[in-house]
């Protein structure tokens, strides 16, 4: 038993270490990484949208990118976050949010559907999750929320570069949306 409990402490060191540390009302919740830097170039993936269409996410595009990682449509903080966004970030010229969740398409549909999500493209990356764990976006642990992201949110230029990133401390509280309305006012206002 003191061997069990030797290596849980050792294993959440190392994820300490490697990863980021967030929580979930007040329970430790460990990503994969550090993530993505300020500064670093923003990898372009695809993922799928609600009518199983591929979306490229991040990379350069012609529109200012605000990628957000939620953990599922279907919890109220990602909702309110989602719902935001989709009226704030939305009716700003040359931005495109883009919201990422493992949800399946089926459940963003309704999702969208039910919530009247229009402006904004709301994305899976169900399929392998390969580029948020890139972006330093996936739950290692602990066990019951493994694998499903943290709440993230980057800021990409034109040009493909990451202008802002903010990890969201504890994962059922929204992101700081003055600080990212700024953030992309300070690139579409040049």
């Amino acid at each position: 038993m003191k061997k069990i409990l030797a290596l849980l402490l050792l294993s959440s060191l190392a994820w300490g270490t490697w990863g980021t540390a967030v929580s979930f009302k007040g329970e430790e919740v460990i990503l994969n990484s550090k993530g993505l830097k300020v500064g670093a170039m923003a990898p372009a993936f695809i993922a799928i949208n609600k009518d199983f269409m591929e979306v490229r996410v991040g990379g350069a595009k012609d529109k200012v990118q605000v990628i957000a990682f939620v953990p599922s449509f279907d919890s109220g903080t990602c909702k309110l976050e989602t719902i935001a966004f989709n009226k704030k970030i939305s009716q700003m010229k040359n931005v495109e949010v883009i919201v990422v969740s493992k949800d399946l398409p089926f459940a963003i549909s309704r999702f969208c559907h039910d919530n009247n999500i229009q402006n904004i493209n709301t994305v899976s990356d169900y399929k392998d999750a390969n580029y948020a764990l890139r972006y330093g976006t996936t739950i290692s642990s602990p066990p019951f929320l493994e694998g499903f992201f943290g709440r993230v949110v980057y800021v990409v230029d034109t040009d493909g570069k990451i202008t802002y990133r903010e990890v969201v401390r504890d994962i059922s509280e929204e992101p700081d949306y003055d600080r990212i309305i700024k953030a992309v006012n300070s690139l579409t206002d040049k």
